[in-house]
C-alpha cells in the first residue's frame, strides 16, 4: 500500500526491546507548519490574530529552534522526526472526521473508526493499545490529559485505566504537593470549560511518574488547540513553546530516574492537523466542539507529524516517506517488545527503527543519545 514506506514500516523485532518503558505525549491541534517552520510570517503580523505581540516577540518566522528548541536541538539530532511536507515527509490522519475524539481513537487504537465522527462524549467501543497493555500484559499504565473527554476515549468504565483528565483532582497520590496542586487547580481561572490549564496536567503527570514509575505513561496536552479555535495566534504559539519546554523537563526527569534512564522511548504526536492561511484556526469535516461552527472540509486537517527519541531510536533526524497516524499504537507496543497487530489486525504496522531510515535533505545523523 502507498503508506507503507520503503524506509521505515516493517515490524519491530519484538525481542530486542523487551523491558523498555514508553512515554507518549500528544499536543492537541499543533500544526506541522509551526513544528517544522516556526512562526508563520503572515499570521504573526496579523492584528486579527495577534492581540498581544509582546508574548511572541522572540519568535522569528522560519527559526524553528526559537519556538521548539528541545524538539530541534535534541530530538532532531538524537532521534527521528516525520511530517515536514516540504521535505517529502508526511504523516496522515485517515479518519474522515479529522477532529479530536476520532483522532485520539486512531492514535491509540491504531485504526480509524468510521462510526466515530464527532467529539460527542460517548464511551469508545474500541479497545486501545493502552487498555490491551494493561489488561492483557499486566503493564502499569497511567494517563494524564487536559481535555475532559479522555475517560470516554479510553472507556475507563470498561478498561479500568487510571485516567486523570479535565479538572479531576489527583487522588491516587497522597503528598503535600499533590494536595496543594488539587487545591490550586480549583482556585485557578480556566480559559476553557472543557480543558484545564496544561500546567496541572504536566505537574500531576510528573509527580505520578516520580512516585509510581508506570511502564507506560500517556500525557495529552490541550491548550494550543483551544487558543487556535479562539483565533489567538499569539497564545497558540506561546502554548507550543510551553509544550516544548515541558518535553525538555520530562526528558530530563526520565533520564534522572534509574527506572527510566536509557531504557525509555519518548513518542510525540498530535490528534489532527489544521487549515492553512486564513483557515489556520479551523480543522475537520464535522463540528469540533459544541459552540464551534461546523467547518466544511478544511484542507490540511489530515496532515500531522510525529517524533521519537530513545535508546532504540536511530539518530536519523527528519525521515522521508509517507506514514499514518495509526502506526503509533503498534509502535508503542513494539517499544515494549510486544506485537499489537497480532491481537488487533486492523491496526497499522509499527514503525521500523532498527535500521536508520533514509534522511531528508539537509539532515545529518548524530551518533549518541545524550539528554538535553
Amino acid at each position: 500500500m502507498w503508506y507503507w514506506s520503503l524506509f521505515a514500516l516493517l515490524l519491530f523485532s519484538t525481542t530486542a526491546l523487551a523491558g523498555n518503558k514508553v512515554v507518549l505525549v500528544s499536543l492537541d491541534g499543533v500544526r506541522w507548519q509551526e513544528v517544522f517552520g516556526g512562526a508563520d510570517p503572515q499570521l504573526i503580523v496579523s492584528p486579527a490574530y495577534v492581540k498581544q505581540p509582546q508574548l511572541i516577540h522572540t519568535y522569528t518566522p522560519g527559526q524553528t529552534e526559537q519556538l521548539m528548541p528541545f524538539l530541534h536541538q535534541t530530538v532532531a539530532r538524537q532521534g527521528v522526526l516525520a511530517g515536514d511536507r516540504t521535505q517529502s515527509s508526511s504523516v496522515t490522519v485517515t479518519n474522515p472526521a479529522q477532529v479530536s475524539y476520532p483522532g485520539y481513537q486512531e492514535l491509540l487504537a491504531g485504526f480509524a473508526d468510521p462510526k466515530l465522527l464527532s467529539n460527542a462524549a460517548i464511551a469508545n467501543p474500541n479497545h486501545t493499545v493502552l487498555e490491551w497493555l494493561a489488561t492483557q500484559h499486566s503493564r502499569q499504565v497511567a494517563v494524564f490529559g487536559s481535555w475532559q473527554l479522555l475517560p470516554q476515549i479510553l472507556n475507563t468504565a470498561r478498561s479500568g485505566l487510571l485516567v486523570n483528565a479535565g479538572f479531576m483532582p489527583l487522588q491516587q497520590l497522597n503528598s503535600e504537593r499533590v494536595h496543594y496542586l488539587n487545591e490550586l487547580q480549583l482556585k485557578t481561572p480556566a480559559s476553557f470549560a472543557a480543558v484545564r490549564p496544561d500546567i496541572f496536567t504536566q505537574e500531576f503527570a510528573l509527580e505520578y511518574l516520580r512516585q509510581k514509575q508506570p511502564d507506560v505513561l500517556y500525557i495529552a496536552l490541550g491548550e494550543a488547540d483551544d487558543f487556535a479555535h479562539q483565533q489567538q495566534y499569539d497564545r497558540y504559539l506561546q502554548a507550543i513553546h510551553h509544550h516544548d519546554a515541558f518535553l525538555a523537563e520530562l526528558w530530563r526527569t526520565l533520564q534522572s530516574l534509574p527506572a527510566y534512564r536509557d531504557q525509555t522511548t519518548l513518542l510525540i504526536s498530535t490528534d489532527h492537523g489544521r487549515g492553512q492561511a486564513e483557515q489556520w484556526h479551523r480543522h475537520g469535516q464535522t463540528a469540533a466542539l459544541p459552540g464551534y461552527p461546523a467547518p466544511e472540509g478544511v484542507a490540511g486537517s489530515e496532515q500531522i507529524w510525529y517524533a521519537a527519541l530513545g535508546p532504540d531510536i536511530p539518530a536519523a533526524g527528519l525521515v522521508q516517506g509517507e506514514f499514518l497516524q495509526g502506526q503509533l499504537a503498534a509502535t508503542l507496543a513494539a517499544c515494549l517488545g510486544l506485537d499489537y497487530r497480532a491481537a488487533q489486525p486492523r491496526a497499522a504496522a509499527a514503525l521500523e527503527f532498527s535500521q536508520p531510515p533514509q534522511l531528508a535533505s539537509g539532515t545529518a545523523p548524530v551518533a549518541d543519545h545524550q539528554g538535553p
